[in-house]
């Protein structure tokens, strides 16, 4: 008998309850396990992820043949790979674990109607998160659609968490080795890493496993006991950077989890400033959570507004005219004028990450000011961001946009200048992301003078505000009137 274990975002040797379980169970019955990770390149997230995924997969290899095991990686259309292989080596049984959103529900369904084809048994792992979604309701038996009651609900239920198992170092053992062609990095990805962007925003980052590990330690130690006060200020190395970890599953949150409610218990009352940078840091893990929920009960919300209201009230890029795609140009090269969001726009393109309070402003000026729909920044974020993730990219840009779930958003227009004066009051983020405006006095790094035109376009090389911040925030206002008094929206 042979089990295939299928890898999506869970790529890690330990805390991962289908691996164990089908490893468990082979050593019990003498048989064999298939390992394995199928690379569609027409069911991916975007460049960045599989920039980083081209480098994850062999170090996932590497740490699990130290340990007596092997990946198999497979490329091509997913269900005619997985079909091959279920005939090819007779697999009776494949053990894979949830993930919600794009591309994985479609390859899940994919996977379900193979198996009954083949009729091999699928056995889903609903581990990835704290508690099955399901379980995760109101009194009135509906899905919390606020975060507060859906974090409190969580926390009230700690005790109902279940121990992560990870498989005994001797399973490993009854794992198949991948044969040859399916020992390799799969070619689409290869060109992918081969390209110069990819390779410069890789270069900021340690991938896999143990350097996810290595990392959460470093955090745990040096920035988490500031975290509550260094959280929100981009210049400062002030989060744990762990979200791309995270979400490629070299980490399980809930892991984190239980190591810092130990951290809590240890600590008691005795040190309550780190108490609380922890509380807040776990507040913040939860978003997480509540965000994969409300992509789980609300699959649709991924690609169309929460609140049917916001239907058409964004148009989208295509209809939009020259002048709108300039915008979103600007916006996309970090050249809006507008210094915070540029600099956040090119750190995103250099990084392959932005700072998330940063994200929020960005995002907020594409949706409320220049009026372009959040699906089109969300495209541009899945496609550049290494931890693009369906679940939260959805629900940051339909919070900005007031599409998603939170109750009364419309009013919620990030200023940038006033952002800017509160998290980055002397310009040290812009000044290092948007150097050209390095020479200014702090000051004006925030606000370079509008009345000095040929200073920023010559001295400076720094483009003019594309449009008028009050003005646009002013046009924005009168169409959530309009919205809300049902009238066609101009």
């Amino acid at each position: 008998m042979t089990t295939l274990v299928w890898l999506q975002r869970e790529l890690r040797t330990q805390h991962h309850p289908a691996l164990a379980s089908a490893l468990a169970r082979a050593r019990r019955n003498r048989s064999k396990v298939i390992v394995a990770y199928f690379h569609d390149p027409a069911q991916i997230i975007g460049s960045a992820n599989s920039a980083w995924l081209a480098q994850a997969l062999p170090q996932l290899q590497q740490d699990l043949r130290e340990r007596g095991g092997d990946l198999w990686l497979i490329e091509g259309d997913f269900a005619t790979q997985l079909q091959n292989l279920i005939e090819q080596h007779a697999i009776q049984e494949l053990f894979y674990t949830y993930q919600p959103g794009s591309p994985f529900d479609a390859m899940q369904r994919q996977a379900e109607s193979v198996c009954r084809r083949t009729r091999t048994a699928l056995t889903p792992f609903e581990t990835e998160n704290w508690l099955p979604y399901a379980r995760l309701h109101n009194q009135s038996h509906k899905p919390y659609k606020v975060y507060t009651p859906f974090f409190k609900s969580l926390q009230s239920r700690f005790d109902e968490l279940e121990p992560l198992d990870s498989p005994a170092p001797e399973d490993f053992a009854f794992c198949l080795p991948a044969p040859k062609g399916l020992d390799q990095r799969p070619g689409s990805l290869e060109t992918i890493l081969a390209q110069p962007w990819t390779q410069n925003i890789l270069r900021h980052w340690q991938v896999g496993e143990t350097a996810a590990w290595r990392q959460w330690q470093a955090f745990q130690e040096q920035g988490l006991p500031h975290y509550s006060d260094q959280r929100d200020f981009p210049a400062i190395h002030g989060t744990s950077g762990l979200s791309a970890a995270l979400h490629f599953g070299h980490l399980h949150s809930r892991a984190l989890l239980f190591a810092l409610l130990e951290s809590q218990k240890r600590q008691g009352t005795n040190k309550p400033q780190q108490n609380a940078s922890q509380q807040v840091w776990m507040s913040q893990l939860a978003w997480r959570e509540f965000a994969r929920s409300i992509l789980w009960h609300f699959p649709e919300s991924e690609h169309q507004a929460f609140q049917p209201k916001f239907e058409g009230f964004y148009p989208r890029l295509e209809t939009l005219s020259d002048a709108d795609h300039k915008n979103y140009q600007a916006w996309c090269q970090g050249q809006t004028g507008v210094p915070l969001i540029d600099a956040g726009m090119r750190q995103l393109w250099q990084t392959g990450w932005m700072h998330n309070r940063v994200r929020m402003v960005a995002a907020s000026w594409l949706t409320k000011n220049a009026h372009i729909h959040w699906l089109d920044g969300a495209a541009w974020f899945a496609d550049t961001l290494v931890d693009a993730d369906p679940a939260n990219n959805t629900m940051g840009w339909q919070w900005v946009a007031g599409s998603g779930v939170d109750a009364s958003p419309y009013y919620r227009l990030f200023n940038p200048i006033r952002q800017s004066e509160r998290f980055d009051p002397q310009g040290d983020y812009i000044a290092r992301w948007v150097p050209e405006l390095a020479s200014l006095p702090s000051k004006q790094r925030l606000a370079p003078p509008t009345d000095q035109p040929d200073l920023l376009q010559t001295a400076l090389d720094y483009p003019p505000p594309r449009m008028d911040l009050v003005a646009s925030r002013q046009q924005h206002l009168h169409r959530v009137e309009q919205l809300k008094q049902k009238k066609p929206i101009a």
